[in-house]
């Protein structure tokens, strides 16, 4: 399989967490079935997963990864190990992977207040070897420092859900486990993003570490395949409704038509708009109270 086809699908659930909760180092489990390709082994995934680990020298996250693409596996794994706080899941395959008892799981960790889904699909290709703006950590740092800002953004929220895609073709494990949360929110499409398009509000951008939108942007560039998150209300399994909001979206190249979305979260982001093709380096409020940054 060539980089250009490659495609990530990632999921992060956090539980509701309390005050006396963020001053722990939260429990994360790194569940990988993407496919293993070369440029794109499990050992690249560990590495990120590993880095999430050594932040605040251990003291931000606690991290097990698990590459393990077997049905039934994640069913077993979280009968056997309770706890966690959130998990992360990179779901790029053409196989459906999961099976109903898995499904279950998911359901039982949603269900319990854990109310967290990150579906980001550079997570993946945030990490593959032959390219140099694919390489870990990315241009500027920011690859690390968009995960970062990803998983911090939901921590802080006290749970949420925050889904990204990239290429059709790989979600079919992703939009199983989605199907089984939220049965209306899909996956769709395989775009190639232009500059043509925004960061709504700071939260990737500037919610932890800065991330200067150009190199995200550069990077998306020279694996040009996103997909389309699913944007607006759901209702989720349990009968409970769920609205997604835009936190990027870009038209296909050259530009100038529908803007499509690439990732979204439960997270309100607010009402500024941050050009996606910018150069700027953001700046972040460290005052309590943070405002969101003005416009570009």
């Amino acid at each position: 399989m060539t980089i250009r086809f490659l495609a990530a699908l990632s999921f992060v659930w956090c539980g509701l967490l309390s005050d006396a909760a963020l001053a722990e180092p939260m429990r994360v489990l790194w569940w990988d079935v993407t496919v293993n390709d070369p440029g794109n082994e499990p050992a690249l995934r560990r590495e990120m997963a590993e880095y999430l680990g050594r932040l605040d020298e251990g003291g931000r996250y606690s991290v097990v990864y698990k590459y393990e693409p077997r049905r039934g596996a994640f069913a077993r794994h979280m009968a056997t190990t309770p706890g966690y706080q959130l998990i992360v899941l990179t779901a790029a395959n053409r196989d459906r992977i999961f099976n109903d008892d898995d499904l279950a799981a998911f359901q039982s960790f949603y269900a319990s207040g854990s109310k967290a889904l990150m579906l980001d699909g550079t997570l993946p290709i945030r990490n593959v070897s032959a390219r140099r703006l694919t390489q870990w950590p990315g241009v500027n740092n920011s690859s690390a420092n968009l995960l970062e800002n990803q998983l911090d953004a939901l921590r802080q929220a006290g749970g949420g859900l925050l889904i990204g895609t990239d290429h059709n073709i790989f979600q079919v494990p992703a939009n199983t486990v989605l199907a089984a949360i939220l049965p209306q929110a899909q996956f769709s499409r395989s775009t190639d993003p232009s500059r043509d398009g925004a960061f709504f509000g700071d939260l990737l951008l500037a919610g932890r570490e800065p991330v200067k939108p150009l190199d995200i942007l550069r990077h998306w560039e020279t694996i040009p395949n996103q997909g389309q998150a699913p944007v607006g209300r759901f209702v989720d399994f349990t009968g409970q409704p769920v609205t997604l909001y835009a936190l990027v979206e870009a038209s296909d190249k050259p530009g100038g038509g529908e803007r499509r979305p690439y990732i979204s979260a439960t997270i309100d982001p607010g009402t500024e708009r941050f050009d996606i093709a910018s150069d700027v380096t953001p700046e972040i409020d460290r005052m309590p109270t943070r405002k969101s940054l003005p416009a570009n």
